[in-house]
């Protein structure tokens, strides 16, 4: 939409002194009191409203964000303006009417500061004013200014403001950087101009011109400590747009440092010292517009000061810049693809040019060193010899990185952004050349530093150029609470996961993996692997499918041989075949492990696949690898690789084997296994029950028993530091309802369940086992706690309280607006040899787990396992069941079972709020920059895993003790060996960010400043994130408005 806009159409000035002298020729005496004052409130406020309401009808049709700041810059400075004159002229004995008055001598200067000093005032954000003093003057000017303040205030106004003299501000200006800074987006508005004169000339020369340099190293401290206030980290699922890194703040601090250093008014100034490129500025302008308009957006949505982009807001917004949902891709997520290229953006010119401006005083006496060809080291960084390195030969562009790797140094910033500027040249030639195929490949194979040259090409654009099939996932994000990192982001860090389990720094926690990742032969279709098995994420269907489709082409463009191609295709074309097999799948069901290794097949590829998935679950975010998730994955590697080694087991090697746990279990009883009671005890239970668990925890489970075997209900709680978990244990007497009784209980108690097993005895009793963790992960260690658990189970299991009268009592905060849609769904498999396994997806909620396993157990449903997974707000419940006779479901009874749980979950959407079962996702990812610790061996390894005890029984409520598990250090596991001595455009990213040390705390995001355009047909490449404001749903809404 094209529009010419005056500023009347905002406020009109001379209609509004219109009114003012109509007022004033209605009502006698002061401005300032009676009716006279309420009128000309009554005015200003409708003044403020009027062209509050102008501006944000001209946001809603597709204004730059640019103009509407503006806009609303204009509109105060009028009133504000209009106020000084009327001001001025209530003062007793001044002559002239008060429209005169604007720029009356001898009196106080008005003066903008801050945001609205430099005209980028947001539709809700506070004013900063300088009521600027004349040395010497009475009591009236400060009457004066708080008849100015107390009008302010009424009016509604947020307001900051100081009242001093210039002295007074030299002073605060030497000693405060924050009032410095401010005084460099100073701006008269109305008053004495001679005195603002003489302010703007003494702040220059006592305090501008004597310490640039400290001036610049305080604004990078203050930029670092912030970012550290935000976890260093662009990877914010509901980022603050002023404050975290590659946010306007840090435009903000690279204008005041530049305004400071080179005295320029505006950025565009830059060029012309060549600081600055045309491509770059453009890039600048245009992220910044962009930012601008989502804040004032979120101001209009909010109706108050507010700069975090919740899920609720990224929603509307991606609504309103038009923003529209297609298959695999939906809306929201295409705008905030469009938010984290931008402030990649930002982030990468932000740490360029500040790194150029330490570079101006940095010891020159390193000297320049040759390397090889055209590349020296310059100050320690790999540098080039000239400007046109990249355009004479665009394969230096690959060698650059290859060099940079292989002597273990940085690449010099200028070089960088010499780099940045060509990448546009790599085309079809460049990415089919033998030469840099090798030296990708190469790079892949490096003995160090990869994930580091991996980050820093795609940190300039040249990944997604040289692979565009990965360039179209650059930025790429999920809509959801569980996915913290970009597309590219998450599989850098699985890169970089591999090299850590290779480097050792995992060696105590994950033993196996470790020497399985060193044994590889050859590691690079590992790497290729990880780096190919997200590509078609955004695609619509199986990205399995067809990221498999894909990365065969790459292969072939690699010049891999097919075997080679064949087993890099298969890792990513099964990507999710392990997770998905340990988390929702009872993997203690023979019937399991047999589908999941014919699936696989050989066991070098269970090899793969198994270290695959753990990089890639690592990388998922902060608190989603787990001991108990490394547990189950490890014992699905030793399961199917025994199934691969030796071939099936029968049921009757089964049994034999559970004879085999049995005579263990008696064996590490000691005395207590040579009793009649501890052989009954084992001997009611069926082989499902042995061959589930390990030696030590059935033996663990007879001790905590062994005393209660005579109440009609046991709950006994025992602390696994080994899977930092609870594992709860429930003996009592099998009655229908009983699983939904539990899970109700829990629910109410706001505990996350991980998994469930249901052990019924020949004599009707039943032992339930679940794996317990807290909300935010652990195990549960609170004794009161425990013991609230404890009895909200007595009180149901004992019919002295329903579980749905409890639950409806419960109201967790809800999503604003039911954030999430998860469609409900319902899938049932009957290929089991035993069970009919039921998996159920749907929005988690609080009863969710109950209202399921309630439904089971109305229609004559026995659950034999439950697998309970939940993906930030997405649950995946999985349940292994049979009819009453023990049998599986015959196919006539799944039609009406499934809508029966269809039904009963979508009626839970109005009554309850959703919930997490998992730990919080809304913390920083780059906070977490240690790997968590795993899990040692999987049950049935070699030691006994440590278990601490607590017992609870009906009898004897609350009587037991309990006692602290150990706590569980992670070690520290950073990235592998980098390029040291320098900071980086990495800098700013989440787990094992910076490769470099940060040099003078200044920490940078990766981002992509290349303007370079697709120069073949056969480059999807990342075009949109080298320059975001093309071909985009918001950017071509805003062209063709201006001011008159």
């Amino acid at each position: 939409m094209s529009r010419r806009f005056t500023r009347k159409d905002i406020i009109d000035a001379k209609a509004l002194d219109a009114e003012i002298a109509g007022i004033d020729g209605a009502l006698g005496g002061s401005f300032f009191s009676g009716d006279k004052r309420a009128k000309l409130l009554e005015l200003f406020r409708r003044s403020l409203a009027e062209g509050r309401n102008e501006l944000h009808r001209s946001h809603l049709q597709g204004a730059p964000g640019r103009f509407i700041v503006l806009g609303h810059t204009h509109l105060m400075d009028t009133l504000l303006q209009k106020l000084h004159s009327v001001v001025l002229a209530d003062q007793p004995g001044v002559k002239g009417k008060w429209f005169w008055l604007r720029r009356a001598k001898r009196e106080f200067s008005l003066v903008a500061t801050g945001g609205y000093g430099r005209r980028e005032l947001a539709p809700y954000s506070d004013i900063d004013l300088l009521f600027l003093m004349p040395e010497g003057k009475g009591a009236h000017l400060a009457e004066s200014v708080e008849k100015m303040l107390y009008f302010l205030w009424d009016l509604g106004i947020d307001l900051g403001h100081a009242v001093r003299r210039i002295p007074e501000c030299v002073e605060q200006a030497k000693k405060e950087l924050e009032v410095r800074t401010s005084l460099l987006e100073s701006r008269f508005l109305a008053g004495d101009e001679a005195l603002f004169e003489s302010y703007h000339a003494t702040l220059t020369e006592k305090v501008l011109d004597k310490d640039p340099e400290g001036f610049q190293r305080g604004k990078l401290v203050e930029q670092s400590k912030r970012h550290e206030r935000f976890g260093n980290s662009l990877f914010y699922l509901e980022p603050n747009i002023k404050e975290n890194p590659g946010g306007l703040r840090d435009i903000q601090t690279f204008f005041w440092i530049s305004k400071y250093r080179y005295r320029v008014s505006r950025p565009k100034e830059l060029i012309a010292n060549g600081f600055l490129s045309e491509q770059e500025y453009r890039v600048f302008s245009r992220s910044h517009a962009f930012l601008l308009r989502v804040r004032n957006a979120l101001h209009y949505r909010a109706g108050r000061r507010d700069d975090r982009l919740t899920f609720h807001h990224q929603l509307e917004i991606a609504q309103e810049f038009g923003y529209r949902d297609r298959p695999g891709f939906r809306g929201v997520e295409q705008f905030m693809r469009r938010y984290y290229q931008v402030v990649r953006l930002v982030g990468n010119l932000s740490w360029i040019f500040l790194e150029k401006y330490k570079e101006e005083h940095r010891r020159s006496d390193l000297g320049v060193t040759p390397l090889e060809g055209p590349f020296i080291l310059e100050a320690d960084k790999v540098a080039v010899s000239h400007s046109k390195v990249f355009s004479e030969d665009p394969n230096n562009l690959m060698r650059l990185f290859e060099v940079a790797q292989r002597y273990v140094r940085s690449i010099h910033p200028e070089t960088l952004r010499l780099a940045a500027r060509d990448v546009g040249l790599i085309d079809r030639r460049f990415r089919e050349s033998p030469e840099t195929s090798a030296l990708f490949l190469k790079m892949l194979n490096g003995k160090q530093a990869v994930a580091w040259v991996l980050r820093r090409m795609n940190s300039i654009g040249m990944l997604g150029r040289y692979l565009p099939e990965f360039g179209r996932v650059i930025g790429q994000t999920q809509h959801d609470l569980f996915h913290v990192y970009t597309v590219d982001e998450h599989t850098i860090l699985a890169v970089e996961a591999l090299r850590n389990l290779k480097a050792g720094k995992l060696q105590k926690e994950l033993p196996l993996p470790t020497k399985l990742m060193r044994q590889v032969q050859n590691p690079v279709l590992l790497y290729l692997g990880v780096l190919c098995h997200d590509i078609a994420k955004g695609q619509g269907g199986d990205h399995q499918i067809k990221g498999a489709a894909q990365t065969r082409t790459i292969c072939h463009r690699l010049s891999l041989s097919d075997q080679d191609t064949d087993m890099v295709t298969w890792l990513v074309g099964n990507h999710l075949l392990f997770s998905r097999t340990a988390f929702h799948r009872d993997i203690n069901d023979p019937g399991t492990i047999v589908q999941f290794a014919r699936k696989v097949g050989q066991a070098q590829r269970l090899d793969l696949l198994l270290l695959l998935t753990i990089a890639d679950i690592q990388a998922v975010g902060p608190g989603i690898w787990t001991p108990w998730k490394a547990t189950l994955l490890l014992r699905l590697h030793s399961l199917a690789l025994e199934t691969l080694t030796r071939g099936l087991f029968t049921y009757r090697e089964l049994k034999q084997r559970a004879l085999g746990i049995k005579r263990a279990v008696l064996k590490l009883l000691g005395p207590e296994g040579k009793t009649e009671m501890a052989e009954n005890h084992l001997a009611r239970f069926p082989v499902t029950y042995f061959t589930s668990h390990d030696p030590q925890t059935l033996a663990s489970h007879y001790r905590a028993l062994a005393p209660l075997m005579d109440h009609p209900l046991a709950v006994v709680f025992q602390t696994r530091p080994d899977w930092e978990t609870t594992e709860m244990l429930i003996h009592t007497q099998d009655h229908p309802g009983l699983m939904a009784k539990i899970s109700g209980a829990l629910a109410v108690e706001n505990v996350n369940i991980l998994n469930a097993s249901i052990n019924t005895a020949q004599d009707g009793m039943v032992l339930d086992v679940f794996i317990l963790q807290e909300m935010a992960g652990g195990p549960i260690v609170s004794t009161r706690k425990l013991d609230q658990i404890e009895k909200t189970l007595r009180r149901i299991l004992t019919g002295q309280a329903r579980p749905e009268d409890l639950i409806a009592h419960y109201r967790p905060p809800k999503v604003k607006g039911n954030t999430f849609q998860i469609p409900t769904s319902v899938v049932a498999d009957n290929s089991f040899h035993a069970h009919t396994v039921l998996e159920i997806t749907a929005l988690d909620r609080v009863g969710l787990l109950f209202t399921m396993t309630r439904v089971l157990e109305s229609h004559g449903i026995q659950i034999s396992t439950a697998k309970i997974a939940t993906y930030g707000e997405r649950a995946v419940d999985v349940f292994y069941v049979r009819d009453l006779f023990g049998l599986k479901l015959e196919p006539r009874r799944l039609d009406p079972l499934i809508q029966g749980l269809r039904d009963a979950v979508d009626g839970l959407a109005d009554g309850l709020g959703p919930k997490s079962r998992g730990p919080a996702f809304r913390t920083s990812a780059a906070a977490y920059r240690k790997l968590p610790a795993s899990a040692a061996e999987p049950p049935g390894a070699a030691g006994s895993p440590e278990t601490e005890t607590r017992k609870a029984t009906v009898p004897e409520s609350g009587a037991a003790d309990a006692s602290s598990p150990k706590s569980v250090a992670p070690d520290a596991a950073g990235p592998e060996g980098v390029p040291p001595g320098a900071s980086s455009p990495e800098a700013v990213t989440a787990v094992g960010a910076a490769p470099e040390s940060v040099a003078e705390g200044v920490a940078a995001p990766e981002s992509v400043i290349s303007d370079g355009r697709e120069s073949d047909s056969g480059s999807g490449g990342d075009r949109v994130a080298e320059d975001p404001d093309f071909d985009d749903a918001e950017s071509s809404r805003g062209r063709g408005w201006g001011w008159s």
